[in-house]
């Protein structure tokens, strides 16, 4: 028998899983239309092939952009591909998509877009976009003027975003107040929701998420005995009622998304889901939430919580888990 000829060596064929490769989604809204269409293509060269935009497009005239079927246009769509992705994902694999974008025109009526997205997105006004040329035509509808504002705010969105939130919010510390419930922590003046809204606002600062003189404090067992181990010491912030809202730890994170989920449900459904697992655009872990309690081993006595879907509840127990859209389970 002669030698095997040597057949030629070839690369294994490799697979992409589109439905599972993260991704980032990046939602553009308040362009005119088809300008949104070319918009949207640039904004998808820019980002790379690991991104997912979607543009929906406002009225041509210059006046309110924002109406409501235009705001659940978009949102239905960045539902229906986020929840695609959740339920085509691996086991024990984050949330798809990895981060949710809004890049958005400013207008007078943009608290309707704010409100419906909340604090599940990373939003970056557009602002160059809303001023008026020469002409009295806002600038929204000139290309190149697109082009350039768009350029800049995915500069914000790379720096901000991707260089100094995401970090902070995966890390999942109990000293991170960017991880607190906004509806459940009081502050002494007002709910966290205030100030949250003043973040995706831009009337506050990321590195100023909290009011001045609001500040995690150092806790130990003794203080939280249910909690905390012997020797542990957490840095945890208490709220103005004296709820104290540590981090639930990885063991206890259990969740699973509603099986009758589907991009057709009620948009407030829509909505509780993506609070549930995103939080100012970035992805956090199943089940997570906090163990809201009291110190020194004390239990709630018909204190009221608010939550997502019940309302204003009383809650008398050990302590309550709060998640990140503000449902509420009482704890054993």
């Amino acid at each position: 028998m002669g030698k095997p000829k040597n057949k030629p060596r070839t690369r294994p064929a490799t697979t992409t899983l589109i439905s599972t490769t993260p991704v980032d989604l990046l939602l553009l809204a308040g362009l005119p239309n088809p300008l949104h269409k070319r918009i949207e293509e640039f904004l998808k060269e820019l980002a790379g092939v690991y991104s997912k935009v979607i543009a929906v497009p406002s009225a041509s005239y210059d006046g309110p952009l924002y109406r409501q079927g235009t705001v659940t246009i978009l949102l239905r769509a960045a539902a229906e591909f986020s929840i695609r992705r959740l339920k085509n994902r691996g086991e024990n694999q984050p949330p798809r998509p990895r981060r949710i974008v809004l890049f958005y025109v400013p207008t007078d009526d943009d608290e309707q877009l704010l409100s419906a997205f909340d604090f599940f997105v990373f939003p970056v006004p557009l602002r160059d976009l809303a001023e008026f040329d020469e002409a009295g035509h806002q600038k929204r509808h000139d290309r190149l003027v697109c082009e350039q504002a768009i350029r800049k705010a995915f500069d914000v969105y790379s720096r901000e975003l991707i260089g100094l939130l995401q970090p902070r919010i995966e890390i999942r510390k109990s000293s991170e107040p960017l991880l607190l419930p906004p509806r459940n922590f009081h502050l002494p003046q007002r709910k966290l929701q205030q100030s949250f809204c003043e973040l995706t606002r831009r009337t506050r600062t990321w590195e100023n998420a909290m009011p001045d003189g609001v500040h995690p404090e150092m806790f130990g067992h003794e203080q939280l005995p249910a909690f905390l181990g012997y020797q542990e010491r957490q840095l945890i912030f208490r709220d103005a009622r004296d709820v104290i809202f540590p981090c639930a730890r990885a063991n206890e994170l259990h969740w699973r998304p509603p099986d009758d989920l589907q991009p057709e449900s009620d948009v407030r459904v829509l909505q509780d889901f993506l609070r549930s697992i995103y939080r100012f655009g970035t992805p956090l872990p199943d089940g997570f939430h906090h163990d809201a309690q009291l110190e020194w081993g004390r239990t709630f006595d018909e204190m009221a919580f608010d939550c997502s879907r019940n309302g204003v509840i009383p809650v008398t127990g050990t302590h309550a888990n709060i998640y990140p859209n503000d449902f509420v389970r009482i704890g054993d």
